[in-house]
């Protein structure tokens, strides 16, 4: 009885057994893995001999979500460039998302000042050469020379003049959109019929006086159309001279020598009265616009103006005209050229912004990319790449093609950038500069050497202010 017993036992003790063994074969790993793994902490990876047939890449990681905002303000052609670069950029850039706003230039400064106070002003900001550096002394802005010496923006295409404008304290804060400068837009036909040499780039505003004077006597017409009451002649007229119009600070005028405003001053006068250049009480009843001036209607050779102006200067006079720009003339014995490379408008990376890297990216696709300039077409003035400007010209009009071209022909010619006017500037021009200086010195009220003194007394009083 024990001995069926026992057998029963081992049987059961059998049966348990093969059902044990069946659920942890089960359970277990597999046997035989494609590749078996191997702890990085018991065995470092072999190194593969130098003929060994090279491993298939595997593929990259996905970078990790970013959103960063931009802020601009324009027209709306140029918001609608701009959005669309914004979307192309975004294409090549998946993991990056941008937000947007833009304005009216009026608008847009108290929108950045709204921002500011909260916290929340936009990675890449659109600036301007009178508000930038208040945003860089109030702590607003990054440098972007890191940027630059890491290769994230590269500069390599563009001339030191195109981008210190940017500085402050030798640090780089905003980016060139656009270059700009002042010219004489001059009509080459009415050169050639008076048999007047064009202006050379060096040219003195005594060779400026002649050459107006020579193209009245032989044609009757206007030499020069309008624009020498425009004060930033005043700026580079002094310029030209190794100062300017205001002091580096702006607390004070930028010369003591005052014979070159009243030899200039004076040179105005002859021309007005030798009907060589639109009298003043004609310039006040009808004053000249890009649309409608004396150059544009065929009554005179040449016209003040900057070269972001040249494409609706000359689309008004046809497109036919044979139009040109020369530098604006230097002060006799002058140290330097009178013509300086001015920002149309910059990029900025706000300091409050998260994604300052992606910021800096993007700042170098829109200054870079081909493809992205052929969209925006200058519309910001002339990029700064030399590289993405050679590539529009094919693209461009005859006049969209003159600024390139002329700017170009400034590069190494011209003087340092002064700094922005002072905020008394504006407090100059109207309640000092127009009716206490111009008017009464072109109606003959007041000499020009009266004029002058008045316009160093009452400015600097404005200015110490």
């Amino acid at each position: 009885m024990s001995h069926l017993r026992n057998k029963n036992i081992v049987q059961w003790v059998a049966a348990l057994l093969v059902v044990l063994s069946l659920v942890l074969s089960g359970c277990a790993p597999q046997t035989t893995p494609t590749s078996a793994p191997v702890a990085p902490e018991t065995q470092a990876p072999a190194e593969a001999p130098t003929d060994a047939p090279t491993a298939a890449p595997t593929e990259e990681p996905t970078a990790a979500p970013v959103e960063m905002h931009i802020s601009w303000w324009g027209s709306q052609a140029r918001h609608d460039a701009t959005i669309k670069v914004i979307e192309m950029f975004m294409s090549e850039h998946p993991n990056i998302t941008i937000t947007y706003d833009f304005a009216s230039f009026a608008d847009y400064w108290p929108l950045m000042t709204t921002k500011a106070a909260g916290g929340n002003l936009s990675c890449v900001m659109q600036q301007d050469y009178a508000y930038f550096k208040q945003y860089v002394t109030d702590g607003l802005l990054i440098p972007l020379d890191p940027y630059v010496e890491d290769g994230t923006i590269d500069l390599s295409n563009a001339s030191e003049d195109a981008i210190d404008g940017g500085r402050v304290d030798g640090q780089l804060y905003a980016l060139n959109l656009g270059t700009n400068s002042q010219s004489f837009v001059i009509d080459v036909d009415k050169f050639n019929e008076a048999g007047v040499a064009l202006p050379e780039p060096d040219w003195t505003w005594t060779d400026f006086e002649e050459t107006n004077m020579a193209i009245h006597d032989k044609l009757g017409i206007y030499g020069n159309g309008g624009g020498l009451e425009n004060p930033q002649i005043i700026n580079a007229l002094y310029l030209s001279l190794g100062s300017g119009l205001y002091s580096d600070d702006g607390t004070a005028l930028g010369f003591t020598d005052t014979k070159p405003l009243e030899d200039y001053f004076s040179m105005t006068v002859r021309l007005q009265d030798a009907k060589a250049t639109p009298g003043r009480d004609e310039q006040v009843a009808n004053p000249p616009t890009l649309e409608k001036n004396a150059l544009v209607t065929g009554e005179a050779a040449m016209y003040f103006a900057h070269t972001n102006q040249i494409v609706a200067l000359w689309q008004a006079a046809g497109e036919d005209r044979n139009l040109q720009m020369v530098p604006v003339p230097r002060a006799e014995g002058a140290t330097q050229p009178a013509n300086y490379f001015k920002p149309s408008m910059f990029f900025s990376i706000s300091s409050q912004c998260q994604t300052p890297d992606e910021a800096a990216m993007f700042i170098d696709y829109f200054t870079n990319s081909v493809e992205a300039n052929q969209v925006l077409l200058a519309e910001r003035g002339v990029p700064i790449s030399s590289a993405v400007a050679e590539a529009l010209k094919p693209s461009l009009t005859k006049s969209q093609l003159a600024s390139f071209d002329f700017l170009a022909s400034l590069e190494g010619n011209v003087s340092p950038i002064r700094p922005p006017d002072p905020a008394a500037h504006n407090d100059i021009l109207t309640n000092v500069y127009v009716p206490l200086v111009l008017d009464p010195m072109m109606f003959h009220q007041i000499t020009p050497e009266e004029a002058v003194k008045t316009f160093t007394e009452e400015a600097s009083k404005l200015l110490s202010q």
